[in-house]
């Protein structure tokens, strides 16, 4: 059975599997779920699940045009909907079996897709995504049912055993990269003898004619950070400023991209949130830079977009948040990075440091 059959003959186990898909369990929302094409045998799989804002009835046609962009740059040839919305009538509570309000909107998009060659072949609207909440076709509100336990998708079993965290809302997701006064108070006190520090060992091996000795012990200290990482242990203020100043090296912080493609790249992704959540501006920029680049990367367009905006307000004209936030907002294919990590591994052979990669050809799959 292909992807699509299952989504479609089992519509509770696709919705109960949206909060996975999204890496946070989406409240008043309109989600997206974009498919296209995959390998003989499989004939479609998810490549964007994209969570909206619920639009006002005026706003319905921007939505649908917003939602076909996507669509179109994604290469897609279908796209599935849910409504969460803890406000909307009931199946057999309100006019048109408890759809008439949602189903204009799902009419709109229907006929913005169609005018690209893509189908909308189910919508579905649910209060709240839980289980045993009542979900209906939009189409159809006859057909309903009672969704099962989301944390027991096998989406959801996939993500926990990747490592991903199930966050209880989008919010829940903002906050566990937001700021911690208290530690960014104890970093930014010993920052500035970090960087005093690491100016006089590049001016040391500027004099021996080395300039590259100061860029290959900056790298080696990361990467042994990184190594040593553990979720659940805290780092020194000391340590974390230590690797902020060493990020402000350009060949250091292009090394990082390679280390997203290896096996040190969960280590580095907990690194990051930390140094996002520790750094004063304009270097939390950098961290939360990375983050959305490791998120982006392994598919989680949700935590990408959070990072780049903490990225953006920490330093707007952050040039690889920048490109990066374009990347996404238009569904840009995350294996099109692939050349960064690349990049990234040829800087740091040069230096001759092992940051425990090899090149990335594989497909990945994202999630807005």
């Amino acid at each position: 059975m292909s992807s699509s059959e299952v989504l479609l003959k089992e519509p509770g186990q696709f919705i109960a599997a949206v909060p996975a898909l999204l890496g946070f369990v989406p409240e008043r929302s309109f989600v997206v779920v974009v498919l296209r094409p995959a390998l003989p045998g499989n004939p479609l799989k998810v490549h964007v699940a994209a969570r909206f804002e619920l639009p006002s009835t005026d706003e319905y046609s921007q939505l649908a045009e917003r939602v076909t962009g996507v669509c179109r740059r994604s290469g897609a040839v279908a796209a599935l909907v849910v409504i969460v919305d803890d406000r909307i009538a009931r199946p057999g509570r309100g006019p048109d079996g408890g759809a008439a309000e949602q189903r204009p909107l799902v009419d709109a998009l229907r006929h913005d897709l169609a005018g690209f060659d893509v189908a909308l072949p189910g919508a579905w609207a649910v209060p709240r995504i839980s289980e045993a909440a009542q979900w209906w076709n939009i189409d159809s509100p006859e057909l309903r049912g009672l969704l099962p336990d989301p944390s027991a998708s096998q989406v959801a079993a996939k993500h926990v055993y990747d490592g991903r965290v199930l966050h209880s809302s989008r919010e829940d997701l903002a906050d566990s990269i937001a700021v911690d006064e208290a530690l960014r108070e104890q970093v930014s006190a010993v920052l500035p003898n970090a960087a005093a520090d690491a100016q006089r060992r590049l001016v040391r091996a500027i004099v021996i004619n080395n300039p590259d000795a100061y860029t290959r012990m900056a790298l080696w200290q990361v990467m042994s950070v990184i190594t040593h990482a553990r979720e659940g242990i805290p780092l020194p203020a000391q340590t974390i400023a230590e690797v902020a100043v060493a990020l402000r090296d350009p060949a250091v912080r292009d090394s990082m991209f390679g280390v997203a493609g290896g096996v040190h790249a969960h280590a580095a992704e907990y690194l990051w949130g930390v140094l996002t959540r520790a750094l004063p501006d304009p270097d939390r920029a950098e961290a939360a830079t990375l983050l959305a680049f490791h998120a982006y990367l392994r598919g989680d367009g949700s935590l990408a977009g959070i990072a780049l905006r903490q990225a953006l307000a920490s330093d707007p004209e952050h040039r690889m948040a920048v490109l990066l936030d374009t990347a996404l907002q238009t569904a840009m294919d995350p294996t099109r990075l692939n050349r960064l990590v690349n990049s990234g591994i040829e800087v740091a052979a040069d230096l001759r440091i092992d940051i425990g990669s090899a090149a990335r050809d594989s497909s990945m799959e994202v999630a807005r």
